[in-house]
């Protein structure tokens, strides 16, 4: 399955600075699924008994991977910043496997009927995801080209070394 390049974001914004401004809306949401997933798991601890018990360590994992994610988006400011490809093609491989690992610890909220806590995490993953494709369009972006910097360098090079045979060193 091929991810499609996107060129631009939500189909108005220019690439880089869409990420940017996804970055923040990421960062702000996640601080606010963060915060909800904490404030319900101590309102559960009040109250604790064998089966909540269960919920309680699973919405800990949980606000503990969107916290990680909440990291890595800092991360993307820098990176799309600076428009580092090695630290925006770091910041993909770790939110795909956050975003994978966050969704265990979601369907078993689901599945423990606590819909707000899993709508959270579901929004959170969804948004998420679009950030990577995001991404990955401007990685590709970026390595086009850089490739085309390197290609015209490369052909000026040859040009100026380029000796014809009828001149001779002697």
């Amino acid at each position: 399955m091929k991810v499609p390049d996107v060129n631009r974001c939500c189909f108005c914004i220019p690439l880089r600075p869409g990420i940017i401004i996804f970055a923040y809306l990421n960062v702000i949401f996640l601080a606010a699924a963060v915060t909800c997933l904490v404030i319900s798991t101590e309102l559960q601890k009040t109250s604790i008994t064998r089966d909540s018990a269960v919920e309680v360590l699973t919405s800990t994992i949980l606000y503990s991977i969107l916290g990680m994610g909440l990291i890595l988006n800092i991360l993307l400011f820098v990176a799309a910043y600076q428009k580092d490809i090695s630290m925006l093609r770091l910041y993909n491989y770790y939110a795909v496997a956050t975003s994978l690992t966050a969704l265990v610890p979601t369907f078993f909220l689901l599945s423990r009927r606590m819909y707000v806590d899993s709508t959270m995490s579901f929004l959170a993953i969804g948004l998420q995801s679009y950030v990577v494709m995001l991404v990955r369009s401007e990685v590709v972006k970026l390595e086009e080209k850089e490739l085309r910097q390197n290609t015209e360098e490369h052909e000026n090079l040859h040009e100026a070394i380029n000796v014809p045979d009828c001149v001779t060193l002697l």
